[in-house]
């Protein structure tokens, strides 16, 4: 019996983590994805593809800051809005080019062979990387739809109730365990009654 109250006992703090951690990262995410956003301006973006990999990964979060088109180097991971869909991707800049007068950039990820097709205007950069964290891209895109949303508050809702049922079963093991030696201790203090044989 001892055995299963600590069994349980430490899966119930392994619930308690969880539910700990899955707070924590809606958090983070909020931060990243709202927060930072409004507070400094800086726009944060999901990563959607694995042409940055390893420097960046499938799933990140970045965080761009604001740079100035004559401050941009080549070295510098930059997100672009470009095209008639305006697509947006961050890419690593490879080579700057001047076109009648104007500052042009070539662009490449870092898991891809080759350079972008095409050179695009430095007036396309939304802005340089100065941050990026890994994997939070995914809760991000799941708190941006209401499934998303839904999934995670049941997620916490579980976590919550499956810490609570090992709860209430640890604690009725404790009491259990607590009403067997004394029940065992009045047996053994009851006073026995004796017959004396005749002589």
């Amino acid at each position: 019996m001892p055995l299963f109250i600590a069994a349980t006992a430490i899966f119930r703090r392994m619930l308690d983590l969880v539910l700990l951690v899955l707070i924590l990262v809606v958090l983070a995410a909020l931060v990243v994805a709202r927060v930072i956003p409004a507070v400094t301006g800086a726009p944060t973006f999901v990563v959607g593809g694995g042409s940055m990999e390893p420097t960046i990964h499938l799933g990140s979060v970045i965080v761009d800051a604001p740079v100035k088109p004559a401050d941009i180097a080549v070295g510098d991971v930059v997100t672009v809005k470009v095209g008639p869909t305006q697509a947006i991707f961050t890419h690593r800049v490879t080579r700057l080019v001047n076109r009648d007068g104007a500052l042009w950039i070539e662009t490449q990820g870092d898991a891809n062979p080759t350079p972008d097709p095409s050179i695009i205007p430095v007036t396309t950069v939304l802005g340089r990387v100065s941050v990026v964290v890994p994997g939070l891209g995914y809760v991000v895109t799941l708190l941006a739809t209401l499934s998303g949303v839904a999934f995670l508050v049941s997620l916490g809702m579980l976590t919550l109730l499956g810490a609570w049922l090992l709860e209430i079963l640890e604690e009725d093991q404790r009491i259990a365990r607590a009403r067997r030696p004394r029940a065992v201790t009045a047996m053994a203090a009851e006073p026995t009654t004796e017959t004396a044989g005749a002589a």
